[in-house]
Formats: C-alpha cells, structure tokens, sequence
C-alpha cells in the first residue's frame, strides 16, 4: 500500500481483474475505483489533461477538453495526439446519463460537478473529484492518475521532470528581493476577473519571481472594478490564454493609460500549445518557466522552447512545429 495524499489505500495490491484502489479525492469523498479501467469519461478539462499527459487518452471515451474551443492552434496540436478527440468532446456540461451510455467505468469531475459525481456513484460509476491547487497537490494528482489509470511508470516520470523544473526556477528565483518581484496582475475571462489569492495562478506568479497583486482576495475569480486595478497599478498584466481579453483591452483604453504596465508596454497574454499554462496540470511547469523568463530574462538556465519540445515529444508524444515554438519564444 502507497500513502500518497489523496490516495489512502490499496485494497488490492495485484493490478489483475479483481483489484480495486480506495482513494480520498479534492472533494473529501472516499471512492472505491475497479482497477484496471477500460472507459474513462472526464466531465472536467483539467483532469482531462492529466489522462492525456499519462498517453492514456486511449482510455477517453468522452471529455472535456480545457481552453480548447478558444485555441485554433491547440485544436491542431491536440488532433496530432488523438485524431478522435472530437468525436469524444462533451459539447457542453455533462449530465449524469452520458457517461453512463458511454460505458465509463471511471469518470473525473471537477469540484463544481460535485452533485454528478454523487450521481454516478449512486448507479455505479465510480467517479473522482478533481481539484488540485497548488504545486504539491498538482504532482499528487499526477501519481493518483498514475494509480487510476494503469500509468505508475508513467506518472513517476512526469512527477519527476514537473519538480525538476520547478526545482530549476525555484532556485533561480528564490533570492530575489521584494523590490525585484514585479507586481503582477492576473486577468482571467474579463478585463476586471481577476485571481484570487488560493488560486494556482497566484502561486505560479510566486514561483517565477513575480507578486500578485491580488493575492490578499478570496477564494477563485474575484470581479473587481478598474478603479481596485489603478489603485493596484500593477506593474505586469498577465492575461489568461482562454477567453477574449487580448492586450489592447489595456492598452487601448484611456481608462487604464496611467497603469505601469500599459505604460511600459507589460501586458502580455499567455501562449497556449494545447492546455493552458496558467492552470493545474502538468503541463503548467511550461508556464512557470515561460513566465520566469519573461519576468526575470536570462535568470533560469533553462530554455521554455527548448522544454517545450522535451515535454511534448516524452508526454504528448508529437514534435512540436516551428511555428508552435515561435509563439512561445526562447533563447
């Protein structure tokens, strides 16, 4: 038996027919999972990234796919890792009836689908609650999908490079002063949704030598008004790679012309290659590393091309093209 966080035993240690693990999800609720499953349906984008990152997209029978309908580009890439990822997308929220005729002997959900989890667990869907905030939370979650799905090896491995990057930019940025630390602003889905404090953004924001300023707001996406964003004058605005807000949304605006960061032309919007990079996944130490250098250039020994491609060729298993690794930069 493996004590890990969320995972609180093994019933069974054989992985053979018959085994079954019994976890304690992000929800609190214990679930007990046949193993090995065969159909996996995912109601929420981030879990769905962690199958795919564990190259068990094969299991997916239904999913929804995080920031995807916003990313022309990230469509492309993620039609190069499952050419049938949309036969499979969910066009909108699940109900507890379509796992259910799809077959899925597993299903992931996120904390806002709480009541469909306890649905299909009441007709015999094992279903976990996903929920990661923080980075040892996001490497539990990677290892508790690695149990999950059959992909110990595989988790291992992607646990390992996830702290060895963060490891990389956490030494590179630690000893910076707070004079050092520009202050950041994260932008959401609206030019006023802002992050709150225990978000994983805020915390990515930390980690790359940077201080949200809106780190001291409660709970997930607060809306603020542009006179709380002026009275922040943030010196770095960092949007979102989901949804509309684009730069010239600041730059633009009389409104906000007086803000450090419009001033000195800091407003920059996220890339995004297939999930995005603000978000708990695995695929999030590309975005710490993107946002280091763009924070602190030259700081961290690294290159975010460079990983990028290392990432996706290990995990993904495609090359990412020249015009993918154009948009993303690097030395």
């Amino acid at each position: 038996m493996r004590v890990c966080g969320v995972v609180i035993a093994a019933l069974a240690v054989a992985l053979g027919a018959g085994a079954e693990l019994a976890v304690v999800d992000h929800a609190g609720r214990t679930v007990v999972v046949p193993l090995p499953p065969s159909r996996v349906a995912s109601a929420f984008g981030v879990a769905t990234a962690y199958v795919y990152a564990l190259g068990a997209g094969d299991l997916l029978v239904g999913a929804r796919y995080l920031g995807l309908p916003e990313s022309p580009l990230g469509v492309e890439v993620m039609e190069r890792i499952d050419p049938s990822f949309a036969a499979k997308a969910f066009p909108g929220e699940v109900s507890v009836e379509v796992p259910v005729a799809l077959g899925a002997d597993l299903a992931f959900a996120g904390r806002k689908h709480l009541s469909l989890a306890d649905q299909l667990a009441d007709v015999g869907v094992p279903a976990v609650v996903w929920g990661p905030e923080t980075f040892p939370e996001v490497r539990e979650a990677i290892l508790l999908a690695g149990d999950l799905l059959g992909r110990g090896e595989r988790a291992a491995e992607l646990a390992a490079f996830y702290d060895d990057i963060l490891a990389a930019v956490a030494a590179a940025t630690a000893g910076l002063p707070a004079e050092a630390r520009p202050a950041t602003l994260i932008v959401g889905t609206a030019p006023g949704r802002v992050a709150g404090g225990s978000m994983y953004q805020t915390g990515l924001v930390d980690l790359a030598g940077g201080a949200s300023v809106s780190r001291d707001l409660p709970g997930s996406w607060q809306n603020v008004g542009p006179e709380q964003i002026l009275l922040w004058d943030p010196e770095v605005i960092l949007i979102a790679p989901y949804g509309p807000v684009t730069p010239r949304d600041f730059l633009d605006d009389p409104l906000f012309e007086g803000l450090r960061a419009v001033r000195e032309g800091r407003v920059y919007k996220m890339p995004q290659l297939l999930f995005p990079w603000d978000t708990p996944i695995p695929e999030s130490v590309l975005g710490v590393l993107w946002l280091a250098d763009l924070l602190h250039p030259g700081t961290v020994p690294l290159d975010v091309a460079e990983v990028a491609t290392l990432f996706y060729r290990r995990f993904y298993g495609v090359e990412l093209r020249p015009a993918e690794l154009a948009l993303i930069g690097g030395r």
